[in-house]
């Protein structure tokens, strides 16, 4: 890839509009805060944390299926996109069959591709992508919030005994849920919807959740009684779920006792 926008790189410092028109590192940044719950500026940070298996390849994968996502969008015609030369110049339109690629995520990265060669990801950079403003603001508005994970990857990095936790906990959630403070969470915020994917949640959201300072919930977590958050960049954010099976084990435990 050329260095002369190196990857994530623009997202540090995003552009915005040209007339009718929006960077397409603008547009992704926006999606990106939208459904993954972090600031855009911390995809640098994201992307240059090693491997893990687990918290930093959990970002990643945010990140990916959300760049898939949009590449499909444009590569089906429901958001058109244009380029621009670098430096200035004629913006021309980027047909859609220039989206079918195995892996747009390097062009999402730079918000440029090369117009002749514009499969080749390593080529010179030679044009800025922009999105239709209005087209994307309409489909924007249309995403569902956070989750393009699905359960079966999530469990993918998740570790077996905190699956089998949480199983367990599920179960314990039908039996108790005829108790009021079940029900109370429940009608706060309900469980993942069916091909929505897991919904994060924030500190505060938790706190409001749980009735808790969030003091009690990191001395919980630190004597590994409450569910660790998944780190996303700087950011921190815990599975509505596991949170939610947390409560149904307290309501169970008071039943049992």
């Amino acid at each position: 890839m050329s260095d002369a926008i190196p990857p994530w790189s623009p997202y540090e410092g995003r552009a915005n509009l040209v007339s009718s028109r929006k960077t397409l590192v603008s547009a992704f940044g926006d999606v990106v805060s939208c459904r993954a719950g972090f600031s855009p500026a911390e995809l640098p940070d994201i992307f240059a944390a090693p491997r893990d298996n687990g918290e930093n390849d959990a970002a990643r994968d945010l990140v990916q299926l959300n760049a898939e996502h949009m590449a499909h969008m444009f590569a089906i015609g429901k958001l058109d996109t244009f380029g621009r030369p670098l430096g200035g110049g004629e913006i021309v339109t980027i047909p859609m069959a220039h989206w079918e690629l195995d892996d747009p995520l390097p062009r999402f990265a730079t918000g440029a591709f090369n117009l002749k060669q514009w499969w080749e990801a390593s080529a010179e950079l030679t044009h800025r992508i922009f999105v239709d403003t209005k087209q994307f603001d309409r489909w924007l508005a249309s995403l569902k919030p956070l989750g393009p994970l699905t359960n079966r990857q999530v469990e993918a990095i998740l570790d077996p005994q905190k699956r089998a936790v949480q199983a367990v906990a599920s179960d314990a959630t039908v039996k108790a849920s005829s108790q009021a403070s079940f029900d109370e969470a429940q009608s706060q915020l309900s469980p993942d919807p069916p091909g929505v994917g897991p919904v994060l949640m924030t500190l505060d959201e938790v706190c409001d959740l749980t009735r808790r300072s969030s003091s009690t919930i990191y001395t919980s977590m630190e004597k590994g009684i409450f569910p660790e958050p998944i780190k996303l960049g700087s950011s921190s954010r815990w599975l509505k779920s596991e949170v939610l099976a947390y409560i149904a084990e307290q309501v169970a435990k008071r039943g049992g006792s």
